[in-house]
């Protein structure tokens, strides 16, 4: 390359870089958060009528556009009721004189009323409707849509505004119960003091002590992995640790003192004797089980006294 031509590179490449300094350094997301699959998770959107919040950031419109108040949701389904549902059916699946608006892509891209009230302006046959009620029947869709789960599946899939009671056991009859059940290995002044403080909601706590997984529960992590182990070589010798690995090919563990031993596996040999600290747990979640699971209620609305 000439030094002529040299030169040019440069300023070009000096030009380019002072376009991309220019540039800010943060970049505005598009309208509805980034495009992806409408899984779960996320946080959600604030939304306009009285801060509720809508669904998913991040996910579909559906999942990320933010509800209506109750009232308007309400006032939008018996407009729909009367003005849509005998061609588009009361659940919104259409019928052969109506479209789908569950898989309908002007009601799923719909933002705040603005594409349903063009398709109703050219409904035929007309339809004599204000604003404020295509709105609100926008809105009643955007409330059924919001309930569905990825690839469009039915409505209910991710029900919206649940407030689930955990809380309908008998905490006296759950002492009772934790007193014969639980007592040899926990304590409500021991390792379960002040255990419901742990967790935001008596929900979380449930699947926290029912799983053993979390918190003054301790942790239970698949494949028997930090388990006691002892491995039998041919010769008889013995190797105890904590579980790290095990398959059909390898063991490893880590020793008492702390070193981490590997050990290649053939046909069973050498032998792992894995010993489960939460057996016990396992029968008694099995055992506790019943038809209207009464001890379980039970146990929980104890647990949430610990405070």
């Amino acid at each position: 390359m000439t030094r002529r031509y040299r030169l040019i590179s440069l300023v070009g490449l000096s030009l380019l870089a002072e376009t991309l300094l220019a540039q800010p350094s943060e970049q505005t997301p598009p309208p509805g958060g980034r495009g992806g699959r409408g899984g779960r998770g996320g946080a959600a959107d604030q939304g306009a009528a009285g801060g509720r919040r809508g669904g998913r950031r991040g996910g579909f419109t559906q999942f990320t556009r933010p509800l209506a108040s109750q009232d308007v949701l309400a006032r939008g389904k018996a407009l729909y009721e009367t003005n849509c549902a005998s061609c588009h059916a009361k659940d919104l699946r259409g019928s052969a004189s109506g479209i789908n608006l569950l898989r309908s892509g002007v009601a799923l891209n719909d933002k705040h009323g603005e594409m349903v009230a063009a398709a109703v302006a050219k409904h035929n046959p007309a339809l004599t409707l204000i604003e404020a009620d295509t709105v609100a029947i926008a809105d009643y869709i955007h409330s059924i849509h919001a309930t569905m789960g990825g690839q469009v599946s039915p409505p209910g899939r991710n029900p919206v505004g649940l407030d689930l009671n955990i809380l309908v056991g008998d905490a006296k009859a759950g002492q009772r119960y934790f007193d014969r059940a639980c007592a040899s290995c926990h304590s409500p002044t021991g390792d379960l003091k002040s255990i419901a403080t742990k967790y935001e909601d008596p929900r979380s706590l449930q699947n926290a002590w029912v799983m053993g997984s979390r918190g003054g529960f301790a942790g239970r992590a698949g494949g028997g992995t930090g388990n006691p182990v002892t491995v039998t070589m041919p010769d008889g010798q013995k190797f105890t640790g904590k579980l790290v690995r095990k398959d059909d090919f390898i063991v490893i563990l880590t020793l008492e003192d702390g070193t981490r031993k590997s050990i290649a596996r053939h046909d069973g040999v050498p032998a792992v004797e894995i010993k489960d600290l939460y057996e016990a747990h396992k029968k008694m979640v099995l055992a506790m089980d019943d038809p209207e699971n009464k001890n379980m209620h039970d146990v929980t609305a104890y647990l949430w006294t610990l405070k």
